[in-house]
């Protein structure tokens, strides 16, 4: 493991739905940005609830805090820190380590 890398430890059950999640969250980043373009905060607020929810239910903190940070910053209808969180979400993704307990 390198310094800095992000690891996150999850429940070994889950291990065989990892790679979909991933995938399909990585997908869901295209959404958030096309979302964002449009000026359509609404539908970027409902995108980082879900990834928040659903990256706390998989045990991946990091990303449930980054779906929370893009939910208020496009509640509060910032659009410069909406595109900053959907980078800082993309970083994690790609940078994420899985390990299974």
């Amino acid at each position: 493991m390198t310094p800095g890398s992000i690891v996150e430890r999850i429940d070994g059950d889950l291990e065989v739905l990892m790679e979909r999640f991933l995938d399909n969250s990585t997908r869901e980043l295209d959404a958030m940005r096309a979302a964002l373009d449009s000026g359509d905060l609404k539908t970027l607020i409902r995108q980082g609830h879900t990834a928040k929810g659903t990256g706390y239910g998989y045990g991946m903190r990091g990303m449930g805090d980054i779906g929370q940070a893009i939910e208020a910053a496009a509640r509060a209808g910032e659009a410069d820190r909406c595109r900053e969180e959907i980078d800082r979400m993309a970083h994690y993704l790609s940078h994420v380590t899985i390990e299974y307990k």
